[in-house]
């Protein structure tokens, strides 16, 4: 089955540029509008800007500059809305392998299972999670002398959970464990 549509990540890095590059042009239009309502007439920054936008031709260097930034910026923008992201989940194995249809878990539910997991571990006081489909990585703050304990301890409890779930491909578990506070 094709795996294009599969859950991948949002574009939030293109969207915030997008957002700040209209939002700024956007405020500029609307400042120099409502210069041109209270007083009559456009500012002196956008006459001159109107006036050099009336006296371009198409074969003017600023003119042909000005179109191929804009096409470049709407192949870019478009590209990203196209290409899809880092995958942000991880495919479940399917009871019916003639469903043509998938299931998946996301890698911040594995993560919430996880961390939970972990602080029900004795010694533990913080558990931070990360996963991603290759690697669930787990930082845990302890005050106990025996770090080792410990981090077997959560290992143990991580692969369980890993493990439980019925994972196309299970991903590699990696515990580092800190000591904090305590005497």
């Amino acid at each position: 089955m094709n795996r294009f549509w599969h859950v991948r990540s949002a574009r939030t890095l293109t969207l915030a540029i997008s957002f700040a590059i209209l939002l700024a042009a956007s405020m500029i239009l609307a400042l120099s509008c409502i210069l041109r309502l209270a007083d009559g007439r456009w500012p002196g920054i956008a006459e001159q800007g109107i006036d050099a936008l009336l006296g371009l031709r198409f074969n003017d260097n600023l003119a042909v500059i000005a179109m191929a930034v804009l096409a470049v910026l709407g192949l870019v923008l478009m590209l990203s809305a196209l290409v899809p992201g880092r995958r942000q989940s991880i495919l479940l194995t399917s009871d019916d392998p003639s469903a043509r249809s998938e299931q998946a878990i996301s890698c911040r539910g594995i993560s919430t299972l996880v961390g939970h997991e972990v602080e029900r571990t004795d010694s533990v006081t913080r558990a931070r999670v990360k996963t991603s489909p290759a690697l669930v990585h787990v930082r845990v703050q302890t005050p106990a002398h025996s770090v080792q304990r410990v981090q077997d301890n959560a290992q143990a409890r991580v692969q369980a959970v890993i493990d439980g779930l019925p994972l196309q491909r299970a991903p590699k578990v990696k515990v580092s464990v800190q000591r904090r506070g305590g005497n």
